[in-house]
């Protein structure tokens, strides 16, 4: 090798400024004529020869333009990854969203049971191919734009907060646990679709329970307008919207500062759709725009199209980690190949082309191989499956290890902080509430036992966490007036039956009756706590329907009580929706059309 690299040194020093002839590939062929005879330098000298060729055009085109200074090479600054680029291009599908403020995708880990956020902004210097957390904002809101009439500056402060990384209070999304933050709490909601993969998502489960929770009134600027869950029935293409301003009020919810924010910088409208790509899982938040009109929001083209493009982002993260690997892997078998060639040619070169190999010995040494297959026997065989039955429960014991960690990691807690105690004037409200509320029912109770001689009554304790839930928690989905009849009816029925059934120790009664109650209200997405506390109470056997009856007429007492107190304050509202009522009033008005159309 280093007499090839002379070799080529001298030629190019002798053809100095010599202009070679059209024909001069014939260089690389004289040369291979006169090392003919030996594989090892006719293999080197016509790699040393187009060597030569290639450096003697080269010359030739600097002679023939001695004036013209030679071309710079462009210098070129570092590109983004791939994986990058495809993200960063699957995100122009939120250009064709109606009413879109901003967009997030959080991914969800398996192995720590928590949701971190995917990068999605690149900084302002881009060839270092850095990304950067937080939104990929779309359009300012209203709230923060100078120039508009809703601005404040506690909203453009909130926004800076969330978008501004050069802020020493600047807030990054840190990773979160379902049900604590905004993406704990959409991911919760709609888990149950997050699990059945592609773009078949079924969310109807997660609509039921939104339903009760978006309706409220958002008053900017003396407009009054009511965004309501875009639910149709039928279809599986709506989208749930959330009220980020409820949220981040309610007192039930954990307190998050970036939640707060969120509520102040105008980004008062989320939507979540949970993607499931390959195992790949994690859920999109869509911000929409909660001054544009309701019906072009929730028009089944912008939700279907909101949903697509969830899933669409969602693949091109998914793609991330594999692409990576896919690339370490074509750099190694690229290392390998050329580390294969070295080899080779550093043999050729050393012994001259020809590798001897005795095929004689390798042919005894297969023949014999083949000898040792066929005469296995029936105990290697079991050796086999004993390594099959090890790596299995080495397996299985490796699945365990990392459900215990994640378990271990979930039992420390999250990063959610203490919610907000109540202020002096809504600790009142709340004495004021309940105290009427079981004034009524501890009134009507006595009345109740003293006309019946004391064989009937007014089951008091689970009325007790109705109150808690109704003048505590006035906008949790459990204190709406659907969740507690339908519950109550539901859960003091299983328990009559389980009450009734011959037999059966009283203890046991008690147990069996709150296991199928409470999942059973879970799964019809109308979760009531007081209702598996009164199923435990009926199903000792001593209550009949007269009891449940009088209990349902106290749980009615209770709801009028708390609407009509819960509105006389201007930070409350109860209930959040009348959804059977909207319903039966739509029904009567499309009966009146058709009427009036006959």
């Amino acid at each position: 090798i280093m007499a090839s690299t002379s070799r080529r040194s001298s030629m190019a020093s002798s053809d100095e400024g010599s202009r070679p002839s059209s024909n001069h590939p014939s260089i690389s062929t004289q040369k291979s004529v006169q090392v003919k005879g030996s594989l090892n330098r006719s293999f080197v000298s016509s790699v040393v020869a187009s060597d030569v060729t290639s450096l003697l055009f080269r010359k030739t085109s600097n002679t023939d333009s001695p004036t013209k200074p030679a071309p710079t090479e462009p210098t070129t600054l570092p590109q983004k990854k791939l994986e990058d680029v495809i993200l960063s291009q699957s995100l122009a599908l939120t250009d064709h969203i109606f009413g879109l403020y901003a967009f997030e995708l959080w991914h969800y880990r398996e192995a720590t049971g928590t949701l971190v956020i995917v990068p999605l902004n690149y900084s302002a210097d881009e060839e270092s191919g850095k990304v950067h957390d937080g939104l990929y904002v779309k359009r300012i809101p209203q709230e923060v734009d100078p120039n508009n009439d809703y601005s404040s500056k506690e909203a453009i402060t909130a926004f800076a907060q969330l978008t501004d990384r050069s802020r020493s209070d600047y807030i990054h999304p840190i990773p979160t646990g379902p049900g604590v933050g905004l993406p704990g709490v959409l991911w919760s909601e709609t888990s149950n679709g997050a699990n059945t993969g592609g773009s078949a998502m079924n969310l109807d489960r997660s609509q039921r329970s939104a339903r009760s929770l978006v309706s409220q009134t958002n008053q900017r600027g003396g407009n009054n307008m009511s965004l309501v869950a875009a639910f149709t029935k039928g279809t599986s293409d709506s989208v749930a919207w959330r009220h980020v301003d409820t949220l981040a009020n309610d007192p039930d919810q954990p307190f998050d500062e970036r939640l707060q924010c969120f509520a102040q910088a105008g980004f008062t409208l989320a939507a979540g759709v949970p993607f499931d790509i390959n195992g790949y899982r994690g859920i999109a938040i869509f911000f929409g725009n909660p001054h544009a009109e309701v019906t072009k929001l929730n028009d089944n083209a912008n939700t279907r199209f909101i949903k697509q493009a969830a899933h669409f982002i969602g693949a091109a993260a998914a793609l991330k980690e594999p692409l990576e690997g896919a690339k370490a892997f074509q750099e190694k078998v690229q290392y390998e190949n050329w580390h294969r060639m070295k080899i080779k040619l550093l043999t050729i070169v050393r012994f001259g082309g020809s590798l001897r190999n005795s095929s004689n010995g390798d042919s005894f040494q297969i023949q014999g191989r083949q000898k040792i297959i066929r005469r296995k026997s029936s105990f290697e065989h079991a050796l086999i499956m004993k390594e099959n039955i090890k790596q299995f429960t080495q397996e299985a014991k490796d699945d365990m290890k990392l459900k215990l960690a994640r378990w271990w990691v979930k039992v420390h807690g999250g990063n959610a902080s203490i919610p907000p105690s109540f202020t002096l004037r809504q600790a009142m409200w709340t004495f004021f509430g309940v105290g009427v509320t079981h004034f009524l029912l501890s009134s009507l109770n006595f009345f109740i036992s003293v006309e019946s001689r004391g064989d009937m009554d007014l089951v008091l304790p689970p009325l007790g966490a109705l109150t808690t839930l109704q003048y505590a928690l006035t906008a949790a989905p459990a204190s709406q007036p659907r969740n507690a009849i339908f519950a109550q009816v539901f859960g003091l029925t299983i328990a009559m039956f389980v009450g009734s059934i011959p037999n059966l120790e009283p203890w046991l009664k008690s147990a069996l009756a709150p296991a199928i109650v409470i999942p059973g209200m879970a799964k019809l997405g109308m979760i009531h706590p007081p209702a598996g506390a009164a199923c435990i109470v009926f199903s000792s056997g001593n209550k009949t329907w007269k009891h449940m009856g009088i209990f349902l007429a106290g749980v009615c007492i209770s709801i009028i009580t708390s609407v009509v107190i819960n509105n006389m304050c201007d930070k409350r509202q109860y209930p959040t929706s009348w959804p059977l009522l909207k319903r039966l009033r739509s029904i009567l008005i499309s009966e009146k059309e058709k009427v009036r159309t006959s």
